[in-house]
């Protein structure tokens, strides 16, 4: 399975699976535990309701950029997403107006991986099996199986921030110890440098206005807001 195809099933998994995400204070073991509390049941109830639901998403993608609209994007932090991808120095040398483009691009760009991985999906079951919270408490892994009946079983990270007000948030996944960001970055680099800000937001848009146009022409029922 490829590297592109894992990381925008796992995106469709995160679209069921996202949530926002409180620590308490105290020492590491205990927020270890907490993560893992919290995320366990949801992770276990929204691998079921996938199962269950991917048709219904697939036939009707405005159901589908309903939900990831209530309860996808406000948990994932497009932000620092966005910083990764450039570079932190790069993004804060850009104009506020640039830096507020290239999140949204890049907020767009992960709700494309949303609906591309529910293409790919065909009964993959997901389990949390382990967290992991770095010396600071500032960063985490969340790590979760991904099991089908025809091919072995595949590992897969969620790497989670946590923002001054206690949440967390999603900022980008690993297969393979290898992260999007990392595969992405040099590329996002590479136009930004040669061709500066707004050429990689125009290649982003073009990406995303082309895959949308043609899911828009495909489907009725989606909501114009993607189109």
């Amino acid at each position: 399975m490829s590297f592109k195809r894992c990381v925008s099933q796992l995106f469709c998994a995160f679209a069921l699976m996202c949530l926002s995400v409180s620590i308490v204070q105290g020492e590491q073991v205990d927020a270890k535990s907490t993560l893992r509390l919290q995320f366990e049941p949801i992770i276990a109830s929204v691998s079921k309701q996938l199962l269950g639901q991917h048709e219904i998403f697939k036939k009707n993608p405005s159901a589908y950029q309903n939900f990831l609209d209530q309860h996808v994007r406000p948990f994932w932090d497009a932000g620092s997403t966005a910083r990764a991808l450039i570079g932190a120095k790069n993004f804060q040398s850009l104009p506020k107006k640039t830096q507020l483009e290239m999140v949204a691009v890049v907020d767009k760009t992960l709700v494309r991986y949303a609906f591309e991985g529910i293409d790919f999906y065909s009964g993959q079951k997901f389990t949390l099996i382990d967290v992991a919270i770095s010396d600071s408490g500032k960063m985490g892994w969340v790590q979760v199986v991904m099991q089908s009946q025809i091919l072995p079983d595949l590992n897969l990270d969620i790497l989670v921030k946590r923002n001054n007000n206690g949440v967390w948030k999603a900022v980008d996944v690993r297969f393979k110890g290898i992260t999007y960001a990392a595969v992405k970055k040099y590329q996002f680099k590479k136009i930004l440098q040669k061709q500066g800000a707004g050429a990689l937001i125009a290649s982003l848009h073009k990406k995303n206005n082309t895959f949308f146009g043609e899911l828009c022409n495909a489907k009725d029922t989606l909501d114009k807001q993607s189109c």
